[in-house]
């Protein structure tokens, strides 16, 4: 096989749904290597605007049920679907329930007024915005990226993201994007008689005006090493442990399979994940409904990695997040349109359990624009914690997070 067919295989790999190294080959970057952490952060995003009033219900506020008289949650003890009462003022949506021994356990913080200032209400630019790391003006990488950028750390497969490249993790650093490990075929596409070729090309000289060669070097050979990773996972008879049982969504296959990668130690620092299906702005539902559907797969796959990887969780923080709230009051479609502040959750050992962030309100004059949920939490100040006391990456915030001025008192998410 010639140099320029492995070319045009590294190249289609993507489209395959195997896995392919996104990196600037033209664009070497000097860093300081540091020993492997052992830490992991795993980012699923509710793309879609999930609706954090219904999430996370403030049944200690009276105007909450002015605003939903048909969708909102009742207050716990009044029966069937009723809110899952928290601290007397906060209750999780019912279909929540595998959230709350990680929340009796001082193991999930929840902040349910997340955003950022003068917020865009597209779906695409408040993505683009966070993912960026920034509150204006999206970037072409992701700070997850600038992440592994500025802080190297040794590990054969440092960052994947699950069904697509997520813009978090776009940028220099070597990134494998997968769709779901069963899908690679190592006894016939990817034999050993392949790859040791594709191995000989590879490791070929590095010649810098040879753009191809130089590109085969500096992708191919993080990509082999990937699939010979990966090409001894069983996932197939993978046993979770800790009783953990999985929902048989595509969500629930792809944490399962971060469990196992984080379980064969492979140096797995970053993971995202996706799940859609929250752009509820017709027939959203209460107690039960499309968005409790939704709760019900998020909750019980957040609830079975947890199980799963057991003490593991020491060194792991789960972080979901998604691009905006909904409207306070629900609209004449029984839904809830674009809004503002969100509610996002950290799952961790080491995460600092409870309710994080001053509650604003739900009175007309207490509501962003008359409409919205206010902010009180700054996204980025959980990305600078997790990345400084997590991540262990306490030097690199200016580059991952550029423009960013930390806050005179932290958050304190982190135990």
């Amino acid at each position: 096989m010639i140099r320029r067919d492995i070319l045009r295989y590294l190249l289609a790999a993507p489209v395959a749904g195997s896995t392919f190294l996104y990196k600037n080959p033209l664009n070497p970057v000097l860093r300081e290597a540091h020993a492997a952490t052992g830490k992991s952060l795993v980012v699923i995003f509710k793309r879609g605007g999930c609706d954090g009033l219904n999430a996370l219900v403030p049944h200690g506020d009276d105007e909450y049920y002015n605003l939903r008289p048909t969708i909102g949650i009742s207050r716990p003890g009044t029966g069937a679907g009723s809110a899952i009462d928290l601290d007397g003022f906060f209750g999780l949506h019912p279909a929540l329930a595998p959230l709350l021994p990680i929340f009796d356990n001082n193991h999930l913080a929840i902040l349910p007024t997340v955003h950022y200032s003068n917020a865009s209400r597209s779906h695409f630019s408040s993505q683009d915005f966070i993912e960026s790391g920034v509150v204006s003006t999206g970037l072409t990488d992701g700070w997850l990226n600038r992440h592994l950028e500025s802080f190297s750390q040794s590990g054969v497969l440092r960052a994947v993201s699950f069904g697509g490249l997520a813009h978090s993790l776009r940028g220099d650093a070597s990134v494998a994007t997968i769709s779901d490990i069963n899908n690679f075929n190592f006894n016939s596409r990817f034999s050993d008689d392949f790859l040791n070729r594709m191995e000989k090309v590879i490791g070929q000289p590095i010649n810098p005006n040879d753009h191809n060669r130089y590109l085969l070097h500096e992708h191919g050979q993080v990509m082999l090493d990937n699939l010979k990773v990966l090409s001894q996972i069983d996932t197939e008879n993978y046993q979770p442990s800790g009783g953990a049982t999985y929902p048989s969504s595509g969500y629930g296959r792809q944490l399962k399979q971060v469990a196992q990668l984080i379980k064969e130690d492979v140096g797995l620092e970053i993971a995202t994940i996706n799940i859609g299906g929250w752009d509820t702005h017709s027939n959203q539902g209460g107690a039960t409904g499309n968005q409790a559907n939704r709760f019900t797969d998020y909750a019980n796959g957040i609830a079975a990695i947890y199980n799963d990887l057991g003490n593991l969780m020491n060194n792991v923080v789960i972080l979901t997040i998604t691009e905006f709230g909904r409207t306070a009051m629900e609209n004449a479609s029984a839904g809830t349109d674009h809004g503002n502040a969100a509610c996002w959750f950290a799952v961790g050992h080491g995460v600092k359990g409870g309710i994080h962030g001053e509650w604003p309100g739900l009175l007309a004059n207490q509501l962003y624009r008359g409409r919205y949920l206010a902010h009180t939490v700054e996204y980025r100040d959980i990305f600078a914690e997790i990345t400084a006391n997590h991540l262990g990456n306490n030097t690199g915030i200016g580059s991952v997070l550029p423009g960013y001025t930390p806050p005179s008192n932290p958050l304190g998410i982190l135990a």
